[in-house]
């Protein structure tokens, strides 16, 4: 058995030097820009109500620490949810129970500790225990549910904890499915409810995807509620925590500034927003991570926890942006039409080492119309008739109807010598693709999600969107 552990810290080792490389590796191709002066989020009042939505217990303490204490030290409300309560971190579960072979019922006290953890470190914060709720849904199982476990008919089964409903007694919903339809219920429910006019999510160009999942749920509850049921004047900002060039530089930095992304900065400058903390709030923050004590004893963890504690904390504002209608008449499979429209997407550069190898054939932004009950979407795709790429394009369609929502998913993929579109359907330029996407005369779509994967002639996935919403309609 000690020859088992010697081989898991090896691995571990491995890693932390991986992290470490790949670290410095993004300080100097990526390292902010010195200069670079952000415009502060809105002073938080007495009349603030603050949700705060994390898809793990910490992310909320790294991201909006400082966010919460203010609000309540101000007089406002506070209400953080927990997507996930974490269950799914192997090595973390194996260091609490001392072994490798671990049952269901393993993963699920550790979700009940880092339940625990969460109680102290909100409490440190003023969060009083009623405003902290646990929905329970699988962690690592998030991106299964958002994309292909909708319905209650066909829950999704946690690999870890081996079950397709919360075994919490804690969770919101007692014995809540793992399904898509169950988790915008719940965040729906809890918007109405608690009525917030700040909302706090993950960013959609988080590299977790629990994170880039939760972030998609949060938005679909958002954007349905838009309508009219939901208070006016609500705001909604996106934290990150999991990118490979975010926080640099990495480690224990109490002096640094958090900056954002370079390719995330350049692409949306004037949408990014910083909260500053002073230095007994910032002592506060750090007193704070270190009640997640499963999470600071794994080295790795360790350290893009303590990444966290600097001298303000980071927010990018959310804009949907709407899909327009345009007449019957006019030729959209001629890319001079596309001139003057603004993209519904523009995507920065990723994470991916592989991408740094493939300086050409990538998705750079996303434009798209309306044309009666059919979505047109034009690509921009520098250098694709040149590369032998694969674009695997999914997009989740959204119909509301005497308040029941109705949910498609559609998986459409092209290159330049394939698709599963009829040909009537796509047309290839040089350097863009423009698809067509027909719908039910029926049914008016109120929004959509598009996300898009570029894979490499070898099938690897080097590039890939965030999931992008966009009203069709306005409701």
């Amino acid at each position: 058995m000690r020859h088992i552990y010697k081989i898991l810290y090896v691995i571990v080792g491995v890693s932390i030097i991986l992290y470490f490389i790949s670290s410095l590796y993004f300080y100097y191709q990526e390292k902010p820009e010195a200069n670079v002066l952000l415009q502060s989020l809105p002073v938080v009042q007495k009349q603030t109500r603050l949700l705060v939505i994390a898809p793990h217990c910490d992310d909320e303490t790294l991201g909006c620490a400082g966010v919460i204490h203010d609000v309540i030290a101000a007089g406002g409300q506070v209400m953080v949810v927990f997507m996930t309560n974490g269950d799914g971190f192997t090595v973390a579960t194996e260091e609490q129970f001392h072994r490798l072979f671990l049952t269901n019922e393993d993963y699920v006290n550790s979700g009940y500790a880092r339940q625990s953890e969460t109680l102290h470190a909100l409490h440190l914060l003023g969060v009083p225990e009623k405003q902290i709720i646990f929905l329970g849904f699988p962690d690592r199982g998030l991106r299964a549910i958002w994309s292909d476990y909708w319905n209650n008919s066909q829950p999704y089964q946690s690999r870890y904890t081996g079950s397709d409903h919360s075994p919490y007694t804690t969770s919101y919903q007692q014995n809540a499915p793992y399904t898509g339809e169950t988790v915008l219920n719940n965040l729906e429910q809890i918007m109405l409810a608690f009525q917030p006019n700040l909302i706090l999510a993950p960013h959609p160009a988080d590299e977790h995807p629990d994170h880039a999942s939760t972030w998609a749920f949060v938005a679909a509850a958002f954007m349905k509620l838009s309508k009219g049921e939901f208070v006016p004047g609500v705001n909604l900002y996106t934290y990150l925590i999991h990118r490979g060039d975010f926080p640099i530089p990495h480690g224990y930095k109490t002096d640094a500034l958090l900056s954002p992304p370079k390719p995330l900065y350049q692409t949306q400058p004037s949408s990014w927003l910083q909260y500053p903390i002073n230095s007994d709030m910032e002592a506060l923050k750090e007193q704070s991570i270190k009640e997640y004590v499963s999470q600071i004893r794994v080295p790795i963890m360790s350290s893009l926890l303590y990444s966290f504690i600097r001298k303000n904390e980071l927010f990018e504002e959310v804009h949907f942006p709407l899909i327009t209608q345009i007449p019957l008449d006019v030729d959209l499979r001629n890319l001079d039409t596309w001139s003057n429209q603004e993209p519904i997407l523009v995507n920065p550069r990723g994470v991916n080492p592989v991408g740094a190898l493939e300086p050409k054939g990538k998705i750079t932004s996303i434009y798209s119309y309306m044309q009666g009950n059919t979505i047109w979407i034009r690509f921009h795709i520098p250098g694709f008739s040149k590369k032998r790429n694969q674009y695997d394009v999914s997009i989740v369609t959204f119909s509301l109807s005497d308040h029941q929502m109705s949910r498609e998913k559609q998986t459409v993929y092209f290159s330049k010598a394939d698709t599963n579109l009829s040909p009537d359907d796509i047309v290839r330029y040089p350097d863009d693709v423009i698809i067509k996407i027909s719908s039910s005369p029926t049914q008016l779509k109120n929004f959509l999600f598009i996300r898009v994967e570029t894979k490499n002639q070898f099938g690897i996935m080097f590039n890939h969107t965030v999931w992008q919403p966009a009203f069709l309609s306005k409701f």
